[in-house]
């Protein structure tokens, strides 16, 4: 109980809102590297108590409505739920962890609850949601309600069946680099190393692995011959599909693992520039496409530099987004947003896909990416940025790409799909991708 009340910035930090804050993910790893002291049981603990209230917040909250954040109370009730743990089962209990344990029977009705509330409606369509359906979704799954105004939805039955999906847990996945080795020399070189993998069914390059290991400290991976990578960001390199010879450029590139894609997949031939607006993020890039001897990559952080080498054959907009796709890996992203953020972030999306737009060349290909689950990010971005550039036109997944990714997944009227986290032979996160053709 200790380690968890001593823990109490980052429980306040989960049961936060709105924007500004840090992510969870790197606020823990500053709290264990500012804590030296914690061994590596006292880590498992932190980290598992903290990660199950974040997914969970809503229902622990609600079972405890007059706890107060910062005593620790509601990562220990978050540690007891991921354990299931009896109070039978727990010897010495720790003074003060009785209340805590008896509140995990409120926690338990809570959620039969919800959930008889929402098999009892799952063809009603969200705009006649209910306040008792839209908390049901609130508290099950502990997303803000508001995203069933601006999801992808149109029943309560699809909202759950992918935000269920989003919580469970994710396997680890890499991207063999194409122009070292395929995915079946990838799978064969892990199974060497008595690691549990398969081929990632959609993307060509994809290997999942089974249970924890340090794939970090593999020497394949050390040397650059694999990347660890969401399948879901593969495939918008697929979406891109580039030929050799061709100029390719990744604006908002951040650490390269993209530009890392497709320069890959060009097997020396051509080259990808690899550009962001905040040139730090570039440096990890650098490094990145030293190590897998990518020749074909330039960095190019000035604007005016950028401006001079003129149109490119493709050019990807993996866009900064509410990245809302990621749940299941970033729970606390769901309460990072309010709808007026995500208008400013909406907006800012449009301004980049603008700038974009002029750095294509007549003939070549826009491709936009999110992995956010929210329409206006989505769908409603592509319809605006076509009605505002009628040079450009939907270019269907399908026309292009030689592999089976897309295969049964076709475009829609604007030249995008989404990649739900409940699509079948997929196991990456909630992405969106569109492909559009400069026409003139």
């Amino acid at each position: 109980m200790r380690l968890l009340r001593q823990a109490s910035d980052l429980e306040e930090l989960a049961c936060g809102d709105g924007e500004g804050r840090p992510p969870l993910d790197r606020a823990l790893q500053a709290y264990q590297r500012s804590h030296k002291a914690l061994g590596r049981t006292d880590r498992l603990v932190l980290g598992t108590a903290l990660y199950s209230f974040a997914r969970n917040r809503e229902v622990l909250r609600a079972a405890l409505p007059a706890a107060v954040p910062g005593d620790g109370g509601l990562l220990l009730l978050g540690l007891l739920d991921a354990l299931a743990a009896d109070p039978g089962d727990v010897p010495h209990l720790p003074e003060g962890v009785a209340p805590w344990l008896a509140a995990r029977d409120r926690v338990a009705a809570l959620r039969v609850g919800w959930l008889r509330t929402l098999e009892a409606a799952p063809q009603t369509p969200l705009g006649d949601a209910s306040p008792a359906l839209r908390a049901a979704v609130e508290g099950l799954f502990s997303v803000p309600s508001w995203w069933l105004d601006r999801g992808p939805w149109e029943t309560v039955g699809a909202a759950v069946g992918e935000l269920a999906r989003l919580r469970r847990p994710q396997q680890l996945q890499l991207r063999a680099q194409a122009h070292r080795l395929t995915q079946r020399e990838a799978l064969e070189e892990l199974r060497r190393e008595k690691i549990s993998v398969k081929a990632t069914l959609r993307s060509p390059w994809g290997i999942r692995i089974d249970g924890r290991h340090n794939v970090l400290a593999l020497e394949v991976v050390r040397r650059g011959d694999l990347e660890v990578q969401d399948e879901g960001s593969q495939l918008v390199a697929c979406a891109c599909d580039p030929k050799p010879g061709e100029r390719v450029l990744d604006l908002c590139a951040g650490g390269g693992g993209k530009t890392l894609a497709l320069a890959a997949a060009l097997q020396g031939r051509g080259q990808v520039v690899a550009h962001d607006a905040d040139p730090r993020r570039l440096e990890d890039a650098k490094r990145r496409a030293r190590r897998a001897g990518l020749g074909n990559v330039r960095i190019v952080a000035d604007r005016g530099e950028l401006d001079r080498l003129g149109a490119f054959d493709q050019v990807l907009v993996d866009a900064p987004c509410s990245s809302t796709g990621t749940l299941r890996r970033n729970p606390d992203v769901a309460w990072r947003w309010s709808p007026t953020a995500l208008d400013r972030l909406v907006a800012l999306q449009a301004t980049i896909l603008d700038d974009a737009a002029g750095r294509v060349a007549p003939g070549g290909t826009l491709v936009y990416a999110t992995c956010s689950l929210l329409e206006p990010e989505n769908g409603a971005q592509t319809r605006a940025f076509l009605t505002r550039h009628g040079d450009f036109a939907p270019a269907p997944l399908g026309d292009r790409t030689a592999h089976a990714a897309f295969a049964d997944l076709p475009s829609d009227a604007d030249g995008g799909l989404r990649l739900r986290a409940d699509l079948p032979r997929y196991g990456g996160d909630g992405f969106y991708l569109a492909r559009l053709r400069r026409v003139r």
